[in-house]
């Protein structure tokens, strides 16, 4: 399986990564490939982005989540990553938004897109999350 992530908003993070270790959990092969501002999500940095103004706090979101038993985001791509999903951003997006290998968490591999497109084609299911 592949997921496309091509945007550093929480619910789509979350949503990425959700599937990303249910997957696994299903006995798949995961990449993912983080592109556009997808990449900064994987910034030692990262603050996760509201969808929209008005939205409740990204704080709020995650108190919620917990209360009720789920997962929050930062636990979901530990946990991802741990279980083997192939982690993967962009050249040309870092490039452009001049981020720094150093400035990633660990475990990140930085590809071309024709490496990506490879993975793409040799896998079962492909999602974009964006």
């Amino acid at each position: 399986m592949t997921i496309v992530v091509t945007e550093d908003i929480y619910d789509k993070a979350l949503t990425a990564f959700n599937i990303g270790v249910g997957g696994v959990q299903m006995g798949m092969k995961v990449s993912m490939f983080f592109t556009s501002r997808g990449v900064n999500i994987l910034k030692k940095s990262y603050k996760p982005r509201r969808a929209r103004w008005g939205e409740a706090p990204i704080g709020w979101k995650e108190t919620f989540i917990k209360k009720r038993g789920g997962p929050i985001l930062a636990n979901l791509m530990y946990q991802a990553r741990d279980m083997g999903v192939n982690l993967y951003v962009c050249y040309t997006s870092m490039v452009s938004t001049g981020l720094k290998e150093e400035m990633l968490i660990g475990g990140i591999k930085v590809i071309r897109m024709p490496e990506f497109l490879e993975l793409a084609l040799e896998s079962d299911a492909q999602f974009v999350i964006g």
